[in-house]
């Protein structure tokens, strides 16, 4: 199929596609919406005709006024005093005086039928009897409905009489007079349906079904010319007591039909105009032009000659820039063929002036294992002009040992890997020397060779042995390490079992010693006051010295410690730590500052012991301040968070920093400020052991400045 008739194709068949679309869719929604308006036409028209009946009762109103004013200036109401000329001008068919018990006290109709009259009063008797006492009897008010006798609907008023003792209804008939005279002033045709003869009626069956689901008029489309709308009664019980259905012809709808079919009419033909025309212009201004485009794009193409190039036209379109566009293309193609010799002569110069040996070898027919093309570098490897060794075959560079496993090494490549393998290979004087090969399969013109790169180990093999030897030399080193680091391991336990046994031996004396001064303390006639000085001097040093090794133990345990790394607050510790020294000295003033939300990576049991360690002693060393203040926070550097606490208490001259953290060392007077001396070296360790430092700042007299880094 030609590209003209593909087009025409194409643009018929959009056309009949989007008028069926179109038609399908005009159907669905035009005349859905003129059903939607047809239906409200109906359901307005039977709000009329309703509110047509509904302004009955005002007549009736009014004429149930004029009687019971009659009826109040007798000293008995008697209805017959009334003349049936006045329910005749008054359109009312039936009037009954009822007691306050519901019974017939007098009647009139308008009917001069006398047994008529008086079934119909029976009638009316026995369905107002009931409603009286219940409705009548308590609101004293007006009641208006409708209510059936037999199958004919009767309009009603029922009022009390002035004397309060009596009911007057009032009633007119919605007879075929009353029906036509709506009729005739709505101009609509109406029928009166009442419901407890005709329930079985199909159409009154279903539009009572409507009304019970809560559509008030329901609608219902009889043919296709007819249309139905339905409102429904109650009568005085709230039961359905009839229907009134207005019929009418669908102007709307068939209008709308008629509509629909012109415009898709005039569619039908302005797009087969269309369609026409665009066919032409397609034909006379593309397809034409296409054709003259493609014979010469063909001639080019027998021809094989990229140098030309198509003419291109005056015409601002897309025809002219893709003439613009093959005549591109062919500028690229000239420019990549010219590209492509400057490339094969820039590999050519590559593989010839590569430092490795580059070799290609045949594997197939009468090329297989020969030397089909080498460079320089691989015949100066081997001791061989370039044209000596184009002519030989690999067997004859291999080694008896190498030529053993070739074999494997060609099926390795051509199943398609690229290997790389230490060989040997032999000199054209028989020198044997090692390279090593990298090779893999490639295709020249169909058939399939083997590219190898070839370099020459001999050094990198003297360097390995080399190696050897010195790996060796460093493995005894590494041996005789280990044997050391086990051996001061060992050293280390023993130190650490010494110093928990000599402190542990030592409690004992101690203990004793505590005892016998306390005893003789207590006994305040034993001693006289220079031996109770003396001995008060021992027991407050061997409360010193107990404490030391508390703390000896202490520093000693935090070697083994395991740490058990987490999340960790420091703001919410130093708040706790600082609320527990606050509540040992209540009588201090000290102003706290307190970094929020400080949270680190670390030991949880270890980092609180550095919290309560740096906060104790800002609190002790602050003592002697009216003023004090302490700080903890958080500084970013250039080599992360830097964490401090601070007080403006004692400080230290700073060329003392370097004993700070010693064991059992102190830069202050024991009687100025208690301690042991290991609680800055207790902090030293366990940053150390988080893997970070710590350090200080400080002045003397002006307060100290302790850092801390975490990883």
């Amino acid at each position: 199929m030609t590209l003209s008739q593909r087009t025409i194709l194409i643009i018929v068949s959009t056309f009949i596609a989007l008028l069926f679309i179109l038609a399908v869719s005009s159907d669905v929604i035009l005349l859905k919406s003129f059903a939607a308006l047809e239906r409200t036409v109906v359901v307005d028209n039977i709000q009329i005709v309703r509110n047509e009946i509904e302004e009955s009762y005002d007549e009736l109103s009014e004429s149930s006024n004029e009687f019971s004013t009659i009826l109040s200036a007798q000293k008995n109401p008697d209805l017959k005093n009334l003349p049936v000329t006045i329910l005749k001008s008054r359109h009312v068919d039936l009037a009954i005086c009822f007691s306050h018990a519901g019974h017939v006290i007098a009647s009139l109709a308008a009917s001069g039928d006398t047994s008529n009259r008086d079934n119909e009063t029976a009638l009316a008797a026995s369905q107002l009897a009931g409603i009286i006492p219940l409705r009548l009897d308590k609101s004293k008010e007006s009641l208006h409905g409708i209510i059936l006798l037999g199958n004919k609907p009767l309009q009603l008023i029922l009022s009390p009489l002035p004397d309060k003792e009596h009911f007057l209804m009032v009633g007119r008939y919605l007879d075929q007079n009353e029906v036509n005279r709506i009729s005739a002033l709505t101009d609509f045709v109406i029928d009166l349906v009442p419901i407890s003869e005709n329930i079985n009626i199909p159409y009154i069956s279903a539009a009572l079904k409507v009304v019970s689901s809560g559509e008030v008029t329901p609608v219902q489309v009889i043919d296709t010319d007819t249309v139905a709308g339905y409102t429904l009664f109650n009568d005085l019980l709230d039961r359905p007591a009839f229907f009134v259905k207005i019929t009418q012809e669908r102007l709307l709808y068939r209008q709308g039909k008629a509509s629909i079919i012109y415009v898709l009419c005039s569619l039908f033909i302005s797009g087969g105009v269309f369609c026409c025309v665009m066919l032409f212009f397609i034909r006379g201004t593309i397809l034409n032009r296409l054709a003259a485009l493609t014979q010469k794009v063909s001639r080019i193409t027998m021809q094989g000659d990229i140098s030309a190039r198509l003419p291109v036209s005056d015409h601002q379109d897309e025809l002219k820039d893709l003439a613009v566009s093959i005549n591109s293309m062919l500028d690229s193609l000239e420019n990549v063929e010219k590209d492509l010799r400057e490339s094969e002569e820039r590999y050519r110069m590559l593989f010839e002036r590569a430092p490795d040996a580059i070799i290609i070898v045949g594997l197939e027919g009468d090329e297989a294992g020969q030397i089909i093309a080498a460079n320089q570098a691989a015949a100066d490897l081997h001791d061989y002009t370039p044209e000596e060794f184009i002519g030989l075959r690999i067997e004859d560079l291999n080694t008896a040992e190498t030529n053993k496993i070739v074999g494997n090494l060609n099926a390795t490549v051509e199943a398609g890997e690229w290997l790389t393998a230490e060989v040997w290979h032999q000199k054209k004087d028989g020198t044997q020397f090692p390279i090593e090969v990298h090779a893999g399969l490639i295709k020249i013109g169909g058939k399939k060779y083997v590219l190898g790169f070839d370099r020459d180990i001999t050094q990198r093999k003297i360097t390995e042995e080399t190696d050897h030897l010195y790996i060796e030399q460093i493995r005894q080193l590494n041996d005789e390490l280990s044997r050391k680091a086990l051996d001061l391991a060992a050293a280390n336990n023993e130190l650490e079992t010494f110093n928990y046994s000599v402190s542990h031996d030592m409690r004992g004396p101690l203990t004793r010693i505590s005892g016998y001064c306390q005893l003789l303390l207590d006994d305040d006639s034993a001693l006289d006051t220079g031996v109770r000085e003396y001995i008060s001097r021992i027991y407050e040093s061997e409360i010193w010295l107990n404490d030391m090794i508390d703390a000896l133990l202490h520093l000693a345990q935090l070697t083994r410690v395991e740490m058990l790394s987490g999340s960790v607050n420091l703001s919410a510790i130093a708040v706790a730590t600082v609320k527990e020294l606050s509540l040992e000295n209540p009588e201090r003033i000290v102003t706290t500052t307190i970094a929020k939300n400080v949270v680190v990576a670390g030991d949880a049991r270890l980092l609180k012991m550095v919290m309560i360690n740096l906060l104790g002693n800002a609190w002790k060393y602050s003592s002697h301040e009216i003023e004090a203040t302490i700080e903890f926070g958080v500084e970013q550097t250039e080599f992360g968070p830097t964490y401090f606490v601070s007080d403006n208490g004692a400080g230290f001259d700073m060329k003392d920093a370097t004993k700070l953290f010693r064991v059992f060392t102190r830069l202050h007077d024991a009687s100025n400020f208690t301690g042991t001396g290991i609680g800055l070296a207790t902090v030293q360790r366990i940053i150390l052991r988080h893997g970070g430092r710590i350090w200080a700042e400080a002045a003397a007299g002006v307060g100290a400045k302790f850092f801390f880094t975490l990883p």
